[in-house]
């Protein structure tokens, strides 16, 4: 009489492998940090955040380096851009930037200058497109919007959209991001209209207030 061996069979064992593999496929789709239009925002709303805090921190501008740079200044944020096509269908230009954060050092008297010293910067994902910019805390709508970023890097002697003060004001801008791909429109006047829901990780804007540094985030562009 002979025993009967227990184990697995080669078959069995290959299901099993097979049922691994696609839980852990579906663990790496599903448990991948996804960076949202929405999480730029903040992260670039926390730079100005920070910018105003800092200009407050570090007091007055000297009036004479205040008098030959022509502003009152403690604080400003550039933008480097980079541009890039899209690797599929429509083809879309995907805009990065990189948003840099600086503080004004007076040079030792009797020079009436100063120094511009970076304190942080911060990259866009490239899962998100930089779309647009305008002055003012306004809709996508507005007069003003632009998708030229040349203000964000001004030559020496030009202050770039936001700069802030040491009582801690800041010039008024907003800045529009949508995601890559690009899915339903994040235009508030498109017909018919998008649904709100799925906005939520389709798009972002991002408004500096021009009091306090306020800063205001929405998960659309009105």
């Amino acid at each position: 009489m002979t025993r009967r061996q227990a184990g697995f069979t080669l078959t069995e064992m290959m299901v099993v492998v097979s049922i691994i593999g696609i839980l852990v496929t579906m663990a790496i789709v599903y448990l991948r940090p996804r960076v949202r239009p929405i999480d730029v925002a903040g992260r670039v709303g926390d730079l100005v955040r920070e910018a105003s805090r800092r200009a407050v921190a570090l007091g007055p501008v000297r009036s004479d380096v205040a008098l030959a740079l022509g502003t009152k200044a403690r604080t400003q944020i550039t933008a480097t851009i980079t541009t890039a096509t899209s690797p599929a269908p429509p083809f879309n230009t995907i805009t990065t930037a990189t948003f840099t954060l600086w503080r004004l050092q007076e040079d030792p008297l009797p020079a009436s200058s100063g120094t511009w010293i970076v304190l942080a910067t911060y990259t866009t994902d490239a899962k998100v497109d930089v779309e647009s910019w305008a002055p003012g805390a306004v809709s996508h709508t507005a007069a003003g919007r632009t998708t030229s970023w040349t203000a964000w890097s001004p030559p020496a002697g030009t202050p770039p959209p936001v700069s802030c003060r040491p009582d801690g004001t800041c010039d008024a801008c907003t800045v529009f991001f949508q995601a890559v791909p690009a899915g339903p429109s994040c235009d508030p006047t498109a017909s018919p209209a998008p649904p709100a829901a799925s906005l939520y990780d389709q798009c972002a804007k991002l408004s500096v207030m021009p009091l306090g540094g306020a800063i205001s985030t929405r998960t659309d562009w009105n």
